[in-house]
């Protein structure tokens, strides 16, 4: 018998005998998560997890290492580090970690930013649109977050940008790949030109855009200074499942940590293990690299499909993003609103001071014939 078969089998054997009102619970919770696989789910950016993904989880769980000490583990080292560099050539950083998610990558790279800067400014600029997770950075450091004010697609007006940069030199510039509201995209060769005009820090928040990489279709991303992806958004994998890139090397941490054999570097995160990667190296090992593009792919393709329905059967405002969000606003409130928002079919947000619905287009599960047909069911 295989150890992973041994391994299986034991956790199978002490597996209590549940209650039947034990057994309700955990059935309660397996039915909650089933929302995630229905063809109409397009609320959030919450996914499907495929098998594969699944799989790294539990080998995640069983393996339990801590790469603090990472001389322990040199299989676990080895597999972060094939994946680390397969995100590092993918976009055009040299280094990089992996995190619980882009509100931890967004601090530390705004950390990094701070704390290397060459100017008195604590200035940073973001569109009005940025993740909030960024103004909270700005409040933990003591920065100054200003928003940029967006233009009618829901991108930093680089215009405005270019103007706030003259008036006041910033200590970073933060360019979204894919706004939480409208996965709206900021003039990214705007944002390192200006960065490298002010020589300020340009960060790049792609948490939920970041798979556009994958497909060419960003620009020359060599230019930023750091970048955060999500890949339990954009990728369908399991939570917590994020990385932070940079174009230099951190130093080494000047704090004595005699307990571990390696001086911890000068990241956010502390203890870590497998569970950051090892479901996306399941994934790819399992599925492939193509697979990934192909649900990518597809989720963007359902997502531009249901835009065309909008715009060829109503005269709807809709607002077509490249990330795979469609927001859109019906003349007058659609009868079953409050039922499609209670299922996460739907969800709300503001774009332009008006109230819009938001369809989220995370799973590639999700059908646009469906969605669309099931706005307008009595």
């Amino acid at each position: 018998m295989s150890l992973l078969a041994q391994q299986l089998a034991t956790l199978t054997a002490i597996l209590p005998e549940f209650s039947a009102e034990q057994q309700a619970q955990i059935e309660a919770l397996l039915s909650e998560a089933n929302i995630h696989q229905s063809p109409l789910w397009a609320g959030h950016m919450t996914t499907n997890i495929a098998p594969a993904t699944q799989l790294g989880t539990l080998l995640a769980t069983i393996h339990n290492g801590n790469l603090l000490s990472a001389e322990l583990y040199p299989q676990l080292v080895d597999i972060e580090q094939q994946l680390l560099q397969w995100f590092c050539q993918h976009f055009q950083q040299n280094q990089g970690h992996f995190t619980h998610g882009s509100s931890y990558g967004n601090l530390e790279a705004l950390w990094q930013a701070r704390d290397y800067s060459n100017t008195d400014t604590k200035i940073v600029y973001g569109s009005q649109d940025v993740h909030y997770s960024i103004i909270k950075a700005c409040q933990i450091l003591g920065l100054n977050f200003q928003a940029i004010a967006c233009n009618m697609q829901g991108e930093m007006d680089k215009v405005a940008l270019q103007k706030a940069c003259k008036q006041h030199v910033p200590l970073a510039i933060i360019a979204t790949v894919g706004t939480s509201s409208t996965g709206a995209i900021d003039p990214l060769n705007a944002c390192f030109e200006l960065a490298e005009q002010c020589h300020a820090w340009c960060h790049i928040d792609a948490a939920w855009g970041g798979g556009l990489a994958l497909l060419d279709q960003l620009p020359d991303l060599s230019r930023a200074h750091s970048i955060c992806v999500d890949p339990h958004k954009a990728f369908a994998q399991a939570r917590p499942c994020s990385v932070l890139l940079y174009q230099d090397d951190l130093p080494a941490l000047d704090i004595a940590t005699h307990y571990l054999s390696q001086t911890p570097k000068r990241v956010l995160a502390g203890s870590y293990g497998g569970e950051l990667f090892l479901p996306l190296w399941c994934s790819l090992l399992l599925t492939g690299e193509q697979a990934l593009i192909r649900h990518i792919q597809n989720r963007l393709a359902q997502a531009e499909l249901f835009y065309t329905l909008i715009k060829q059967n109503t005269n709807w405002w809709c607002l077509h993003s490249a990330t795979g969000i469609i927001c859109f606003r019906p003349e007058q409130v659609l009868f079953n609103h409050e039922q499609l928002l209670q299922d996460g079919i739907l969800s709300e947000t503001q774009f332009n001071d008006h109230t819009v619905y938001r369809a989220v287009f995370a799973n590639d599960t999700c059908q646009a014939t469906q969605l669309f047909a099931t706005l307008f069911k009595q």
